[in-house]
């Protein structure tokens, strides 16, 4: 079953409520990470806290709990929900401010943590529709914050115009998608942007490069630029909700033959058993 956990308080997520002043609805004044549960186990929790962490140091925001006492918490959630595949969303905002201004208050960090079941259906896999739109979000994109208004704003345009997706460019290179990193595969080489100020250092990203390159392909993080995509025989987007997410479509022409592709397959089964390793680790 779904479950929340608000600063200290277990409930349904309809029943947890936040202030109206609170900085993460004032001001989009947090952090975020996503997570994906399978089998009852987070996979990559490492990670995840990690980059939280390093979230909100880059926004000055104090971490309420060392890694243990995170890892403890998001454990308990999923135990509470008795989910086997879900996705955790955890929130971390500055917190509650009386006084509304730009100025960091000493306050103490509101943290929002809920559980949702999330069922992958391998049978349902099919390439997505994607459209390039110029990159006009803020130049700290490597910082996970919950402000994504702009992303939403990506996202909307390109499904109003009968996609499924945008691939952001900026300056001509691309960047990222609205919610997921870009891959693209060309001759059985990998491409994918190099981590920088303007992309999300993705944790699927990550992984999708270290199981590739185990698997003897060549992995180039070097810019893309937005005619190379036209080139291209795959074209995948990366995230923890998406896994590998395969593209058919790009501005609407067609990506290779327009299918999955063989690479696509190949990584998306060294993923799957990389899951089954971590679980088996664990267990």
């Amino acid at each position: 079953m779904s479950i929340a956990y608000l600063n200290g308080q277990w409930s349904k997520p309809e029943d947890a409520k936040i202030s109206v002043f609170d900085r993460g609805f004032m001001f989009g004044d947090g952090v975020y990470e996503v997570m994906p549960v399978y089998h009852g186990h987070i996979f990559t929790l490492d990670q995840h806290i990690a980059r939280l962490k390093r979230s909100m140091a880059e926004v000055r925001i104090q971490s309420p709990l060392d890694a243990s006492a995170w890892k403890a918490l998001l454990e308990e959630a999923v135990s509470r929900s008795a989910e086997h595949n879900a996705l955790i969303y955890l929130q971390v905002t500055r917190g509650i401010a009386s006084e509304r201004s730009h100025v960091y208050p000493e306050v103490s960090p509101t943290i929002l943590v809920t559980v949702t079941p999330s069922e992958f259906d391998e049978q349902t896999i099919k390439p997505i529709s994607v459209i390039c739109k110029t990159d006009f979000r803020w130049a700290r994109g490597d910082i996970k914050v919950v402000s994504l208004i702009a992303n939403g704003m990506l996202k909307n345009q390109a499904m109003d115009e009968g996609f499924d997706d945008a691939i952001l460019i900026r300056d001509g290179l691309v960047t990222e998608g609205t919610s997921s990193n870009v891959f693209a595969v060309k001759d059985r080489v990998l491409w994918t942007p190099p981590k920088s100020e303007y992309l999300l250092h993705g944790i699927t990203r990550d992984q999708t490069i270290e199981l590739a390159r185990g698997h003897g392909l060549e992995v180039r993080e070097e810019n893309i630029q937005e005619n190379f995509l036209k080139q291209a025989d795959e074209i995948w987007l990366t995230a923890s909700g998406l896994e590998i997410l395969p593209v058919g479509k790009v501005n609407g022409q067609t990506v290779g033959n327009g299918c999955v592709g063989e690479t696509w397959y190949l990584m998306k089964k060294a993923f799957q058993e990389e899951i089954l390793k971590a679980i088996e680790k664990i267990d």
